[in-house]
């Protein structure tokens, strides 16, 4: 077979990849490790770290304990080498946080946002970054952004965002305009999902990851690595045809009616109680009986969905805002007692924070997974 053109190039990235991988993950961590780990040579080993190690990307450290002979250095990922972005974007700021290789937050900066225009949400956006990477935009090697709705990774475009009343929107292309670096978009809930998954505590697990706020969310997890599906949308959670009664029927941005996101999600129950003559903002005690409702709805579509997926765990991540008394440990519980006949157990099923930062991190280590897990699309 004829080399592919660039294929050498491409075996020099898949194999930096690799040895970059196994320091993220077992650091800190000696070269006989990373040749075991790899089943790259000794010598092959060697040469890679010495020019990752020249690049900043890797550091040595600690001596390891000596077997007899030259004592070895131990290597971990460097602090100082590259920086990404990421970018939790909403109707009212842009929340930028800067982080290192190994993930960790260095900096934080948020700007308001004066209109939803797209043109306006990408000059916040690239002002953010600005003043949170500071000095450090030079080591920038791109900027990730979670946008609440149905976004298409792959192609760039915000496919639908009722936060931002979108549709069909480039960001990606407008954003890379005005920021000077390359980006990646993703949904708020592929966001938090990839931070979860960028420090390896569910590595190789089957997940479903549920995101609740001003809309909803989902990103199915197989074998540790996020499913996009087809075009895009898989985990199109938000706006599936939630059960009803016969109460009437309620309106959805995304142009249908009854989506779950019109039951569970804040928006959702706010236009509801706007419906029924109440101009105020939601009140865990005095809008008890809606919120119940809601979690009722999540509850058995979360459920729904697991069953037909078989995950071993489900995460939901709740946003500041959605800590409406007991709404998430209600939710649970309805998720639960949909297994109560069922053949097998109930996943694991555990909530969590899905606060600007940790979206805006997820949406940053997007951006550090392509330096461990090299494309081989050529």
């Amino acid at each position: 077979m004829k080399p592919r053109a660039g294929s050498k190039a491409l075996i020099r990235e898949i194999n930096e990849a690799l040895v970059l991988d196994v320091v993220r993950t077992k650091s800190p961590v000696s070269r006989a490790t990373i040749t075991v780990q790899t089943g790259l040579s000794a010598a092959s080993v060697t040469g890679i770290t010495g020019k990752l190690i020249n690049s900043g990307l890797l550091v040595e450290t600690e001596i390891a304990p000596s077997t007899g002979g030259r004592p070895a250095r131990l290597l971990e990922l460097g602090r100082e080498g590259v920086f990404a972005a990421g970018v939790r974007l909403s109707a009212t700021e842009a929340h930028a946080v800067i982080v290192d290789l190994r993930g960790e937050v260095v900096a934080a900066h948020s700007e308001p946002l004066a209109s939803t225009e797209p043109a306006e949400a990408a000059a916040a956006a690239a002002r953010a970054v600005r003043d949170a990477a500071g000095g450090r935009e030079p080591k920038l090697i791109g900027v990730g952004v979670a946008i609440s709705g149905v976004v298409d990774q792959a192609s760039g475009l915000v496919r639908h965002s009722g936060a931002m009343s979108w549709a069909d929107i480039a960001f990606q292309e407008l954003l890379e305009e005005v920021a000077a670096h390359p980006v990646v978009i993703d949904s708020y809930v592929n966001a938090y999902t990839r931070g979860l998954l960028f420090d390896g505590v569910f590595a190789g697990r089957e997940m479903l990851i549920f995101s609740v706020g001003t809309s909803l969310g989902a990103a199915v997890v197989v074998e540790g690595r996020i499913q996009r599906g087809f075009n895009g949308s898989a985990g199109g959670f938000a706006h599936s045809r939630a059960i009803t009664g016969p109460e009437p029927a309620r309106p959805c941005h995304c142009g249908a009616e009854d989506c779950f996101e019109t039951r569970g999600s804040l928006w959702g129950m706010q236009r509801e109680l706007e419906r029924l003559g109440h101009n105020r903002r939601l009140d865990p005690d005095g809008d008890s009986a809606l919120i119940a409702d809601a979690a009722w709805h999540l509850g058995i579509g979360m459920a729904n969905t697991a069953k037909v997926l078989g995950p071993g765990q489900v995460v939901v991540g709740f946003a500041p805002e959605a800590d409406l008394g007991t709404f998430a440990e209600q939710t649970k519980a309805v998720f639960v007692r949909q297994y109560d006949h069922a053949n097998t157990p109930p996943p694991i099923f555990d909530t969590g924070i899905a606060d600007p930062v940790a979206l805006a991190r997820g949406a940053a280590c997007s951006v550090l997974a392509g330096l461990f897990t090299a494309s081989q699309a050529g």
